[in-house]
């Protein structure tokens, strides 16, 4: 509920009862965020209806006046159920869209997980050879034992230097630490 003194909407209740009509629900309420108190009249439609054909009609109630009086609801009734449509339809879209924004994120995820997964498993194989060479071993021997390109060697070293894994002897030649 907002407030009308502030206009923002966190406040608490600080009593209920049933109003004078029978009908609505008469609510005292405070803002938490001025302190201002504010009343507030509350009623579902059911409780609404009798209420609003007696008002309506009045008391010299006519056949005619009934007639418009439910032509009027039907009307009202239509319009709230198509606007109900239209925001179904718009909270479904944006669903399947949320959907689908997931399920894509989810596989980017998984694709990354397995080129990590690959690295790792290309960068033991580079590890345990370079182990077996207890006098170390060169690049292009390396490159030739693993079967992978030059590129993916230099990262593979670079990074199992960077983890401290391994060596460097001299310029293109590696042992283990």
């Amino acid at each position: 509920m907002e407030c009308p003194h502030c206009g923002k909407s966190h406040d608490k209740v600080i009593d209920s009862r049933l109003a004078k009509d029978g009908i609505t629900v008469r609510r005292r309420r405070q803002c938490l965020a001025c302190s201002e108190r504010f009343t507030t009249y509350e009623a579902t439609e059911e409780q609404l209806l009798p209420f609003l054909i007696a008002k309506h009609t009045g008391q010299g109630a006519t056949i005619h006046n009934l007639r418009a009086m439910l032509s009027f609801m039907s009307n009202t009734l239509k319009i709230l159920s198509k606007e109900s449509e239209k925001l179904i339809k718009k909270m479904e879209k944006t669903q399947k869209a949320q959907a689908i924004k997931e399920s894509q994120k989810k596989a980017r995820q998984r694709k990354i997980a397995r080129r990590r997964a690959k690295s790792l498993m290309m960068a033991e194989t580079a590890l345990k050879i370079i182990k077996r060479h207890r006098r170390g071993i060169d690049i292009s021997k390396l490159k030739a034992k693993t079967g992978f390109d030059s590129k993916k060697i230099h990262t593979i070293v670079f990074e199992l230097r960077k983890q401290r894994k391994i060596k460097s002897l001299r310029t293109g030649f590696y042992i283990k630490t």
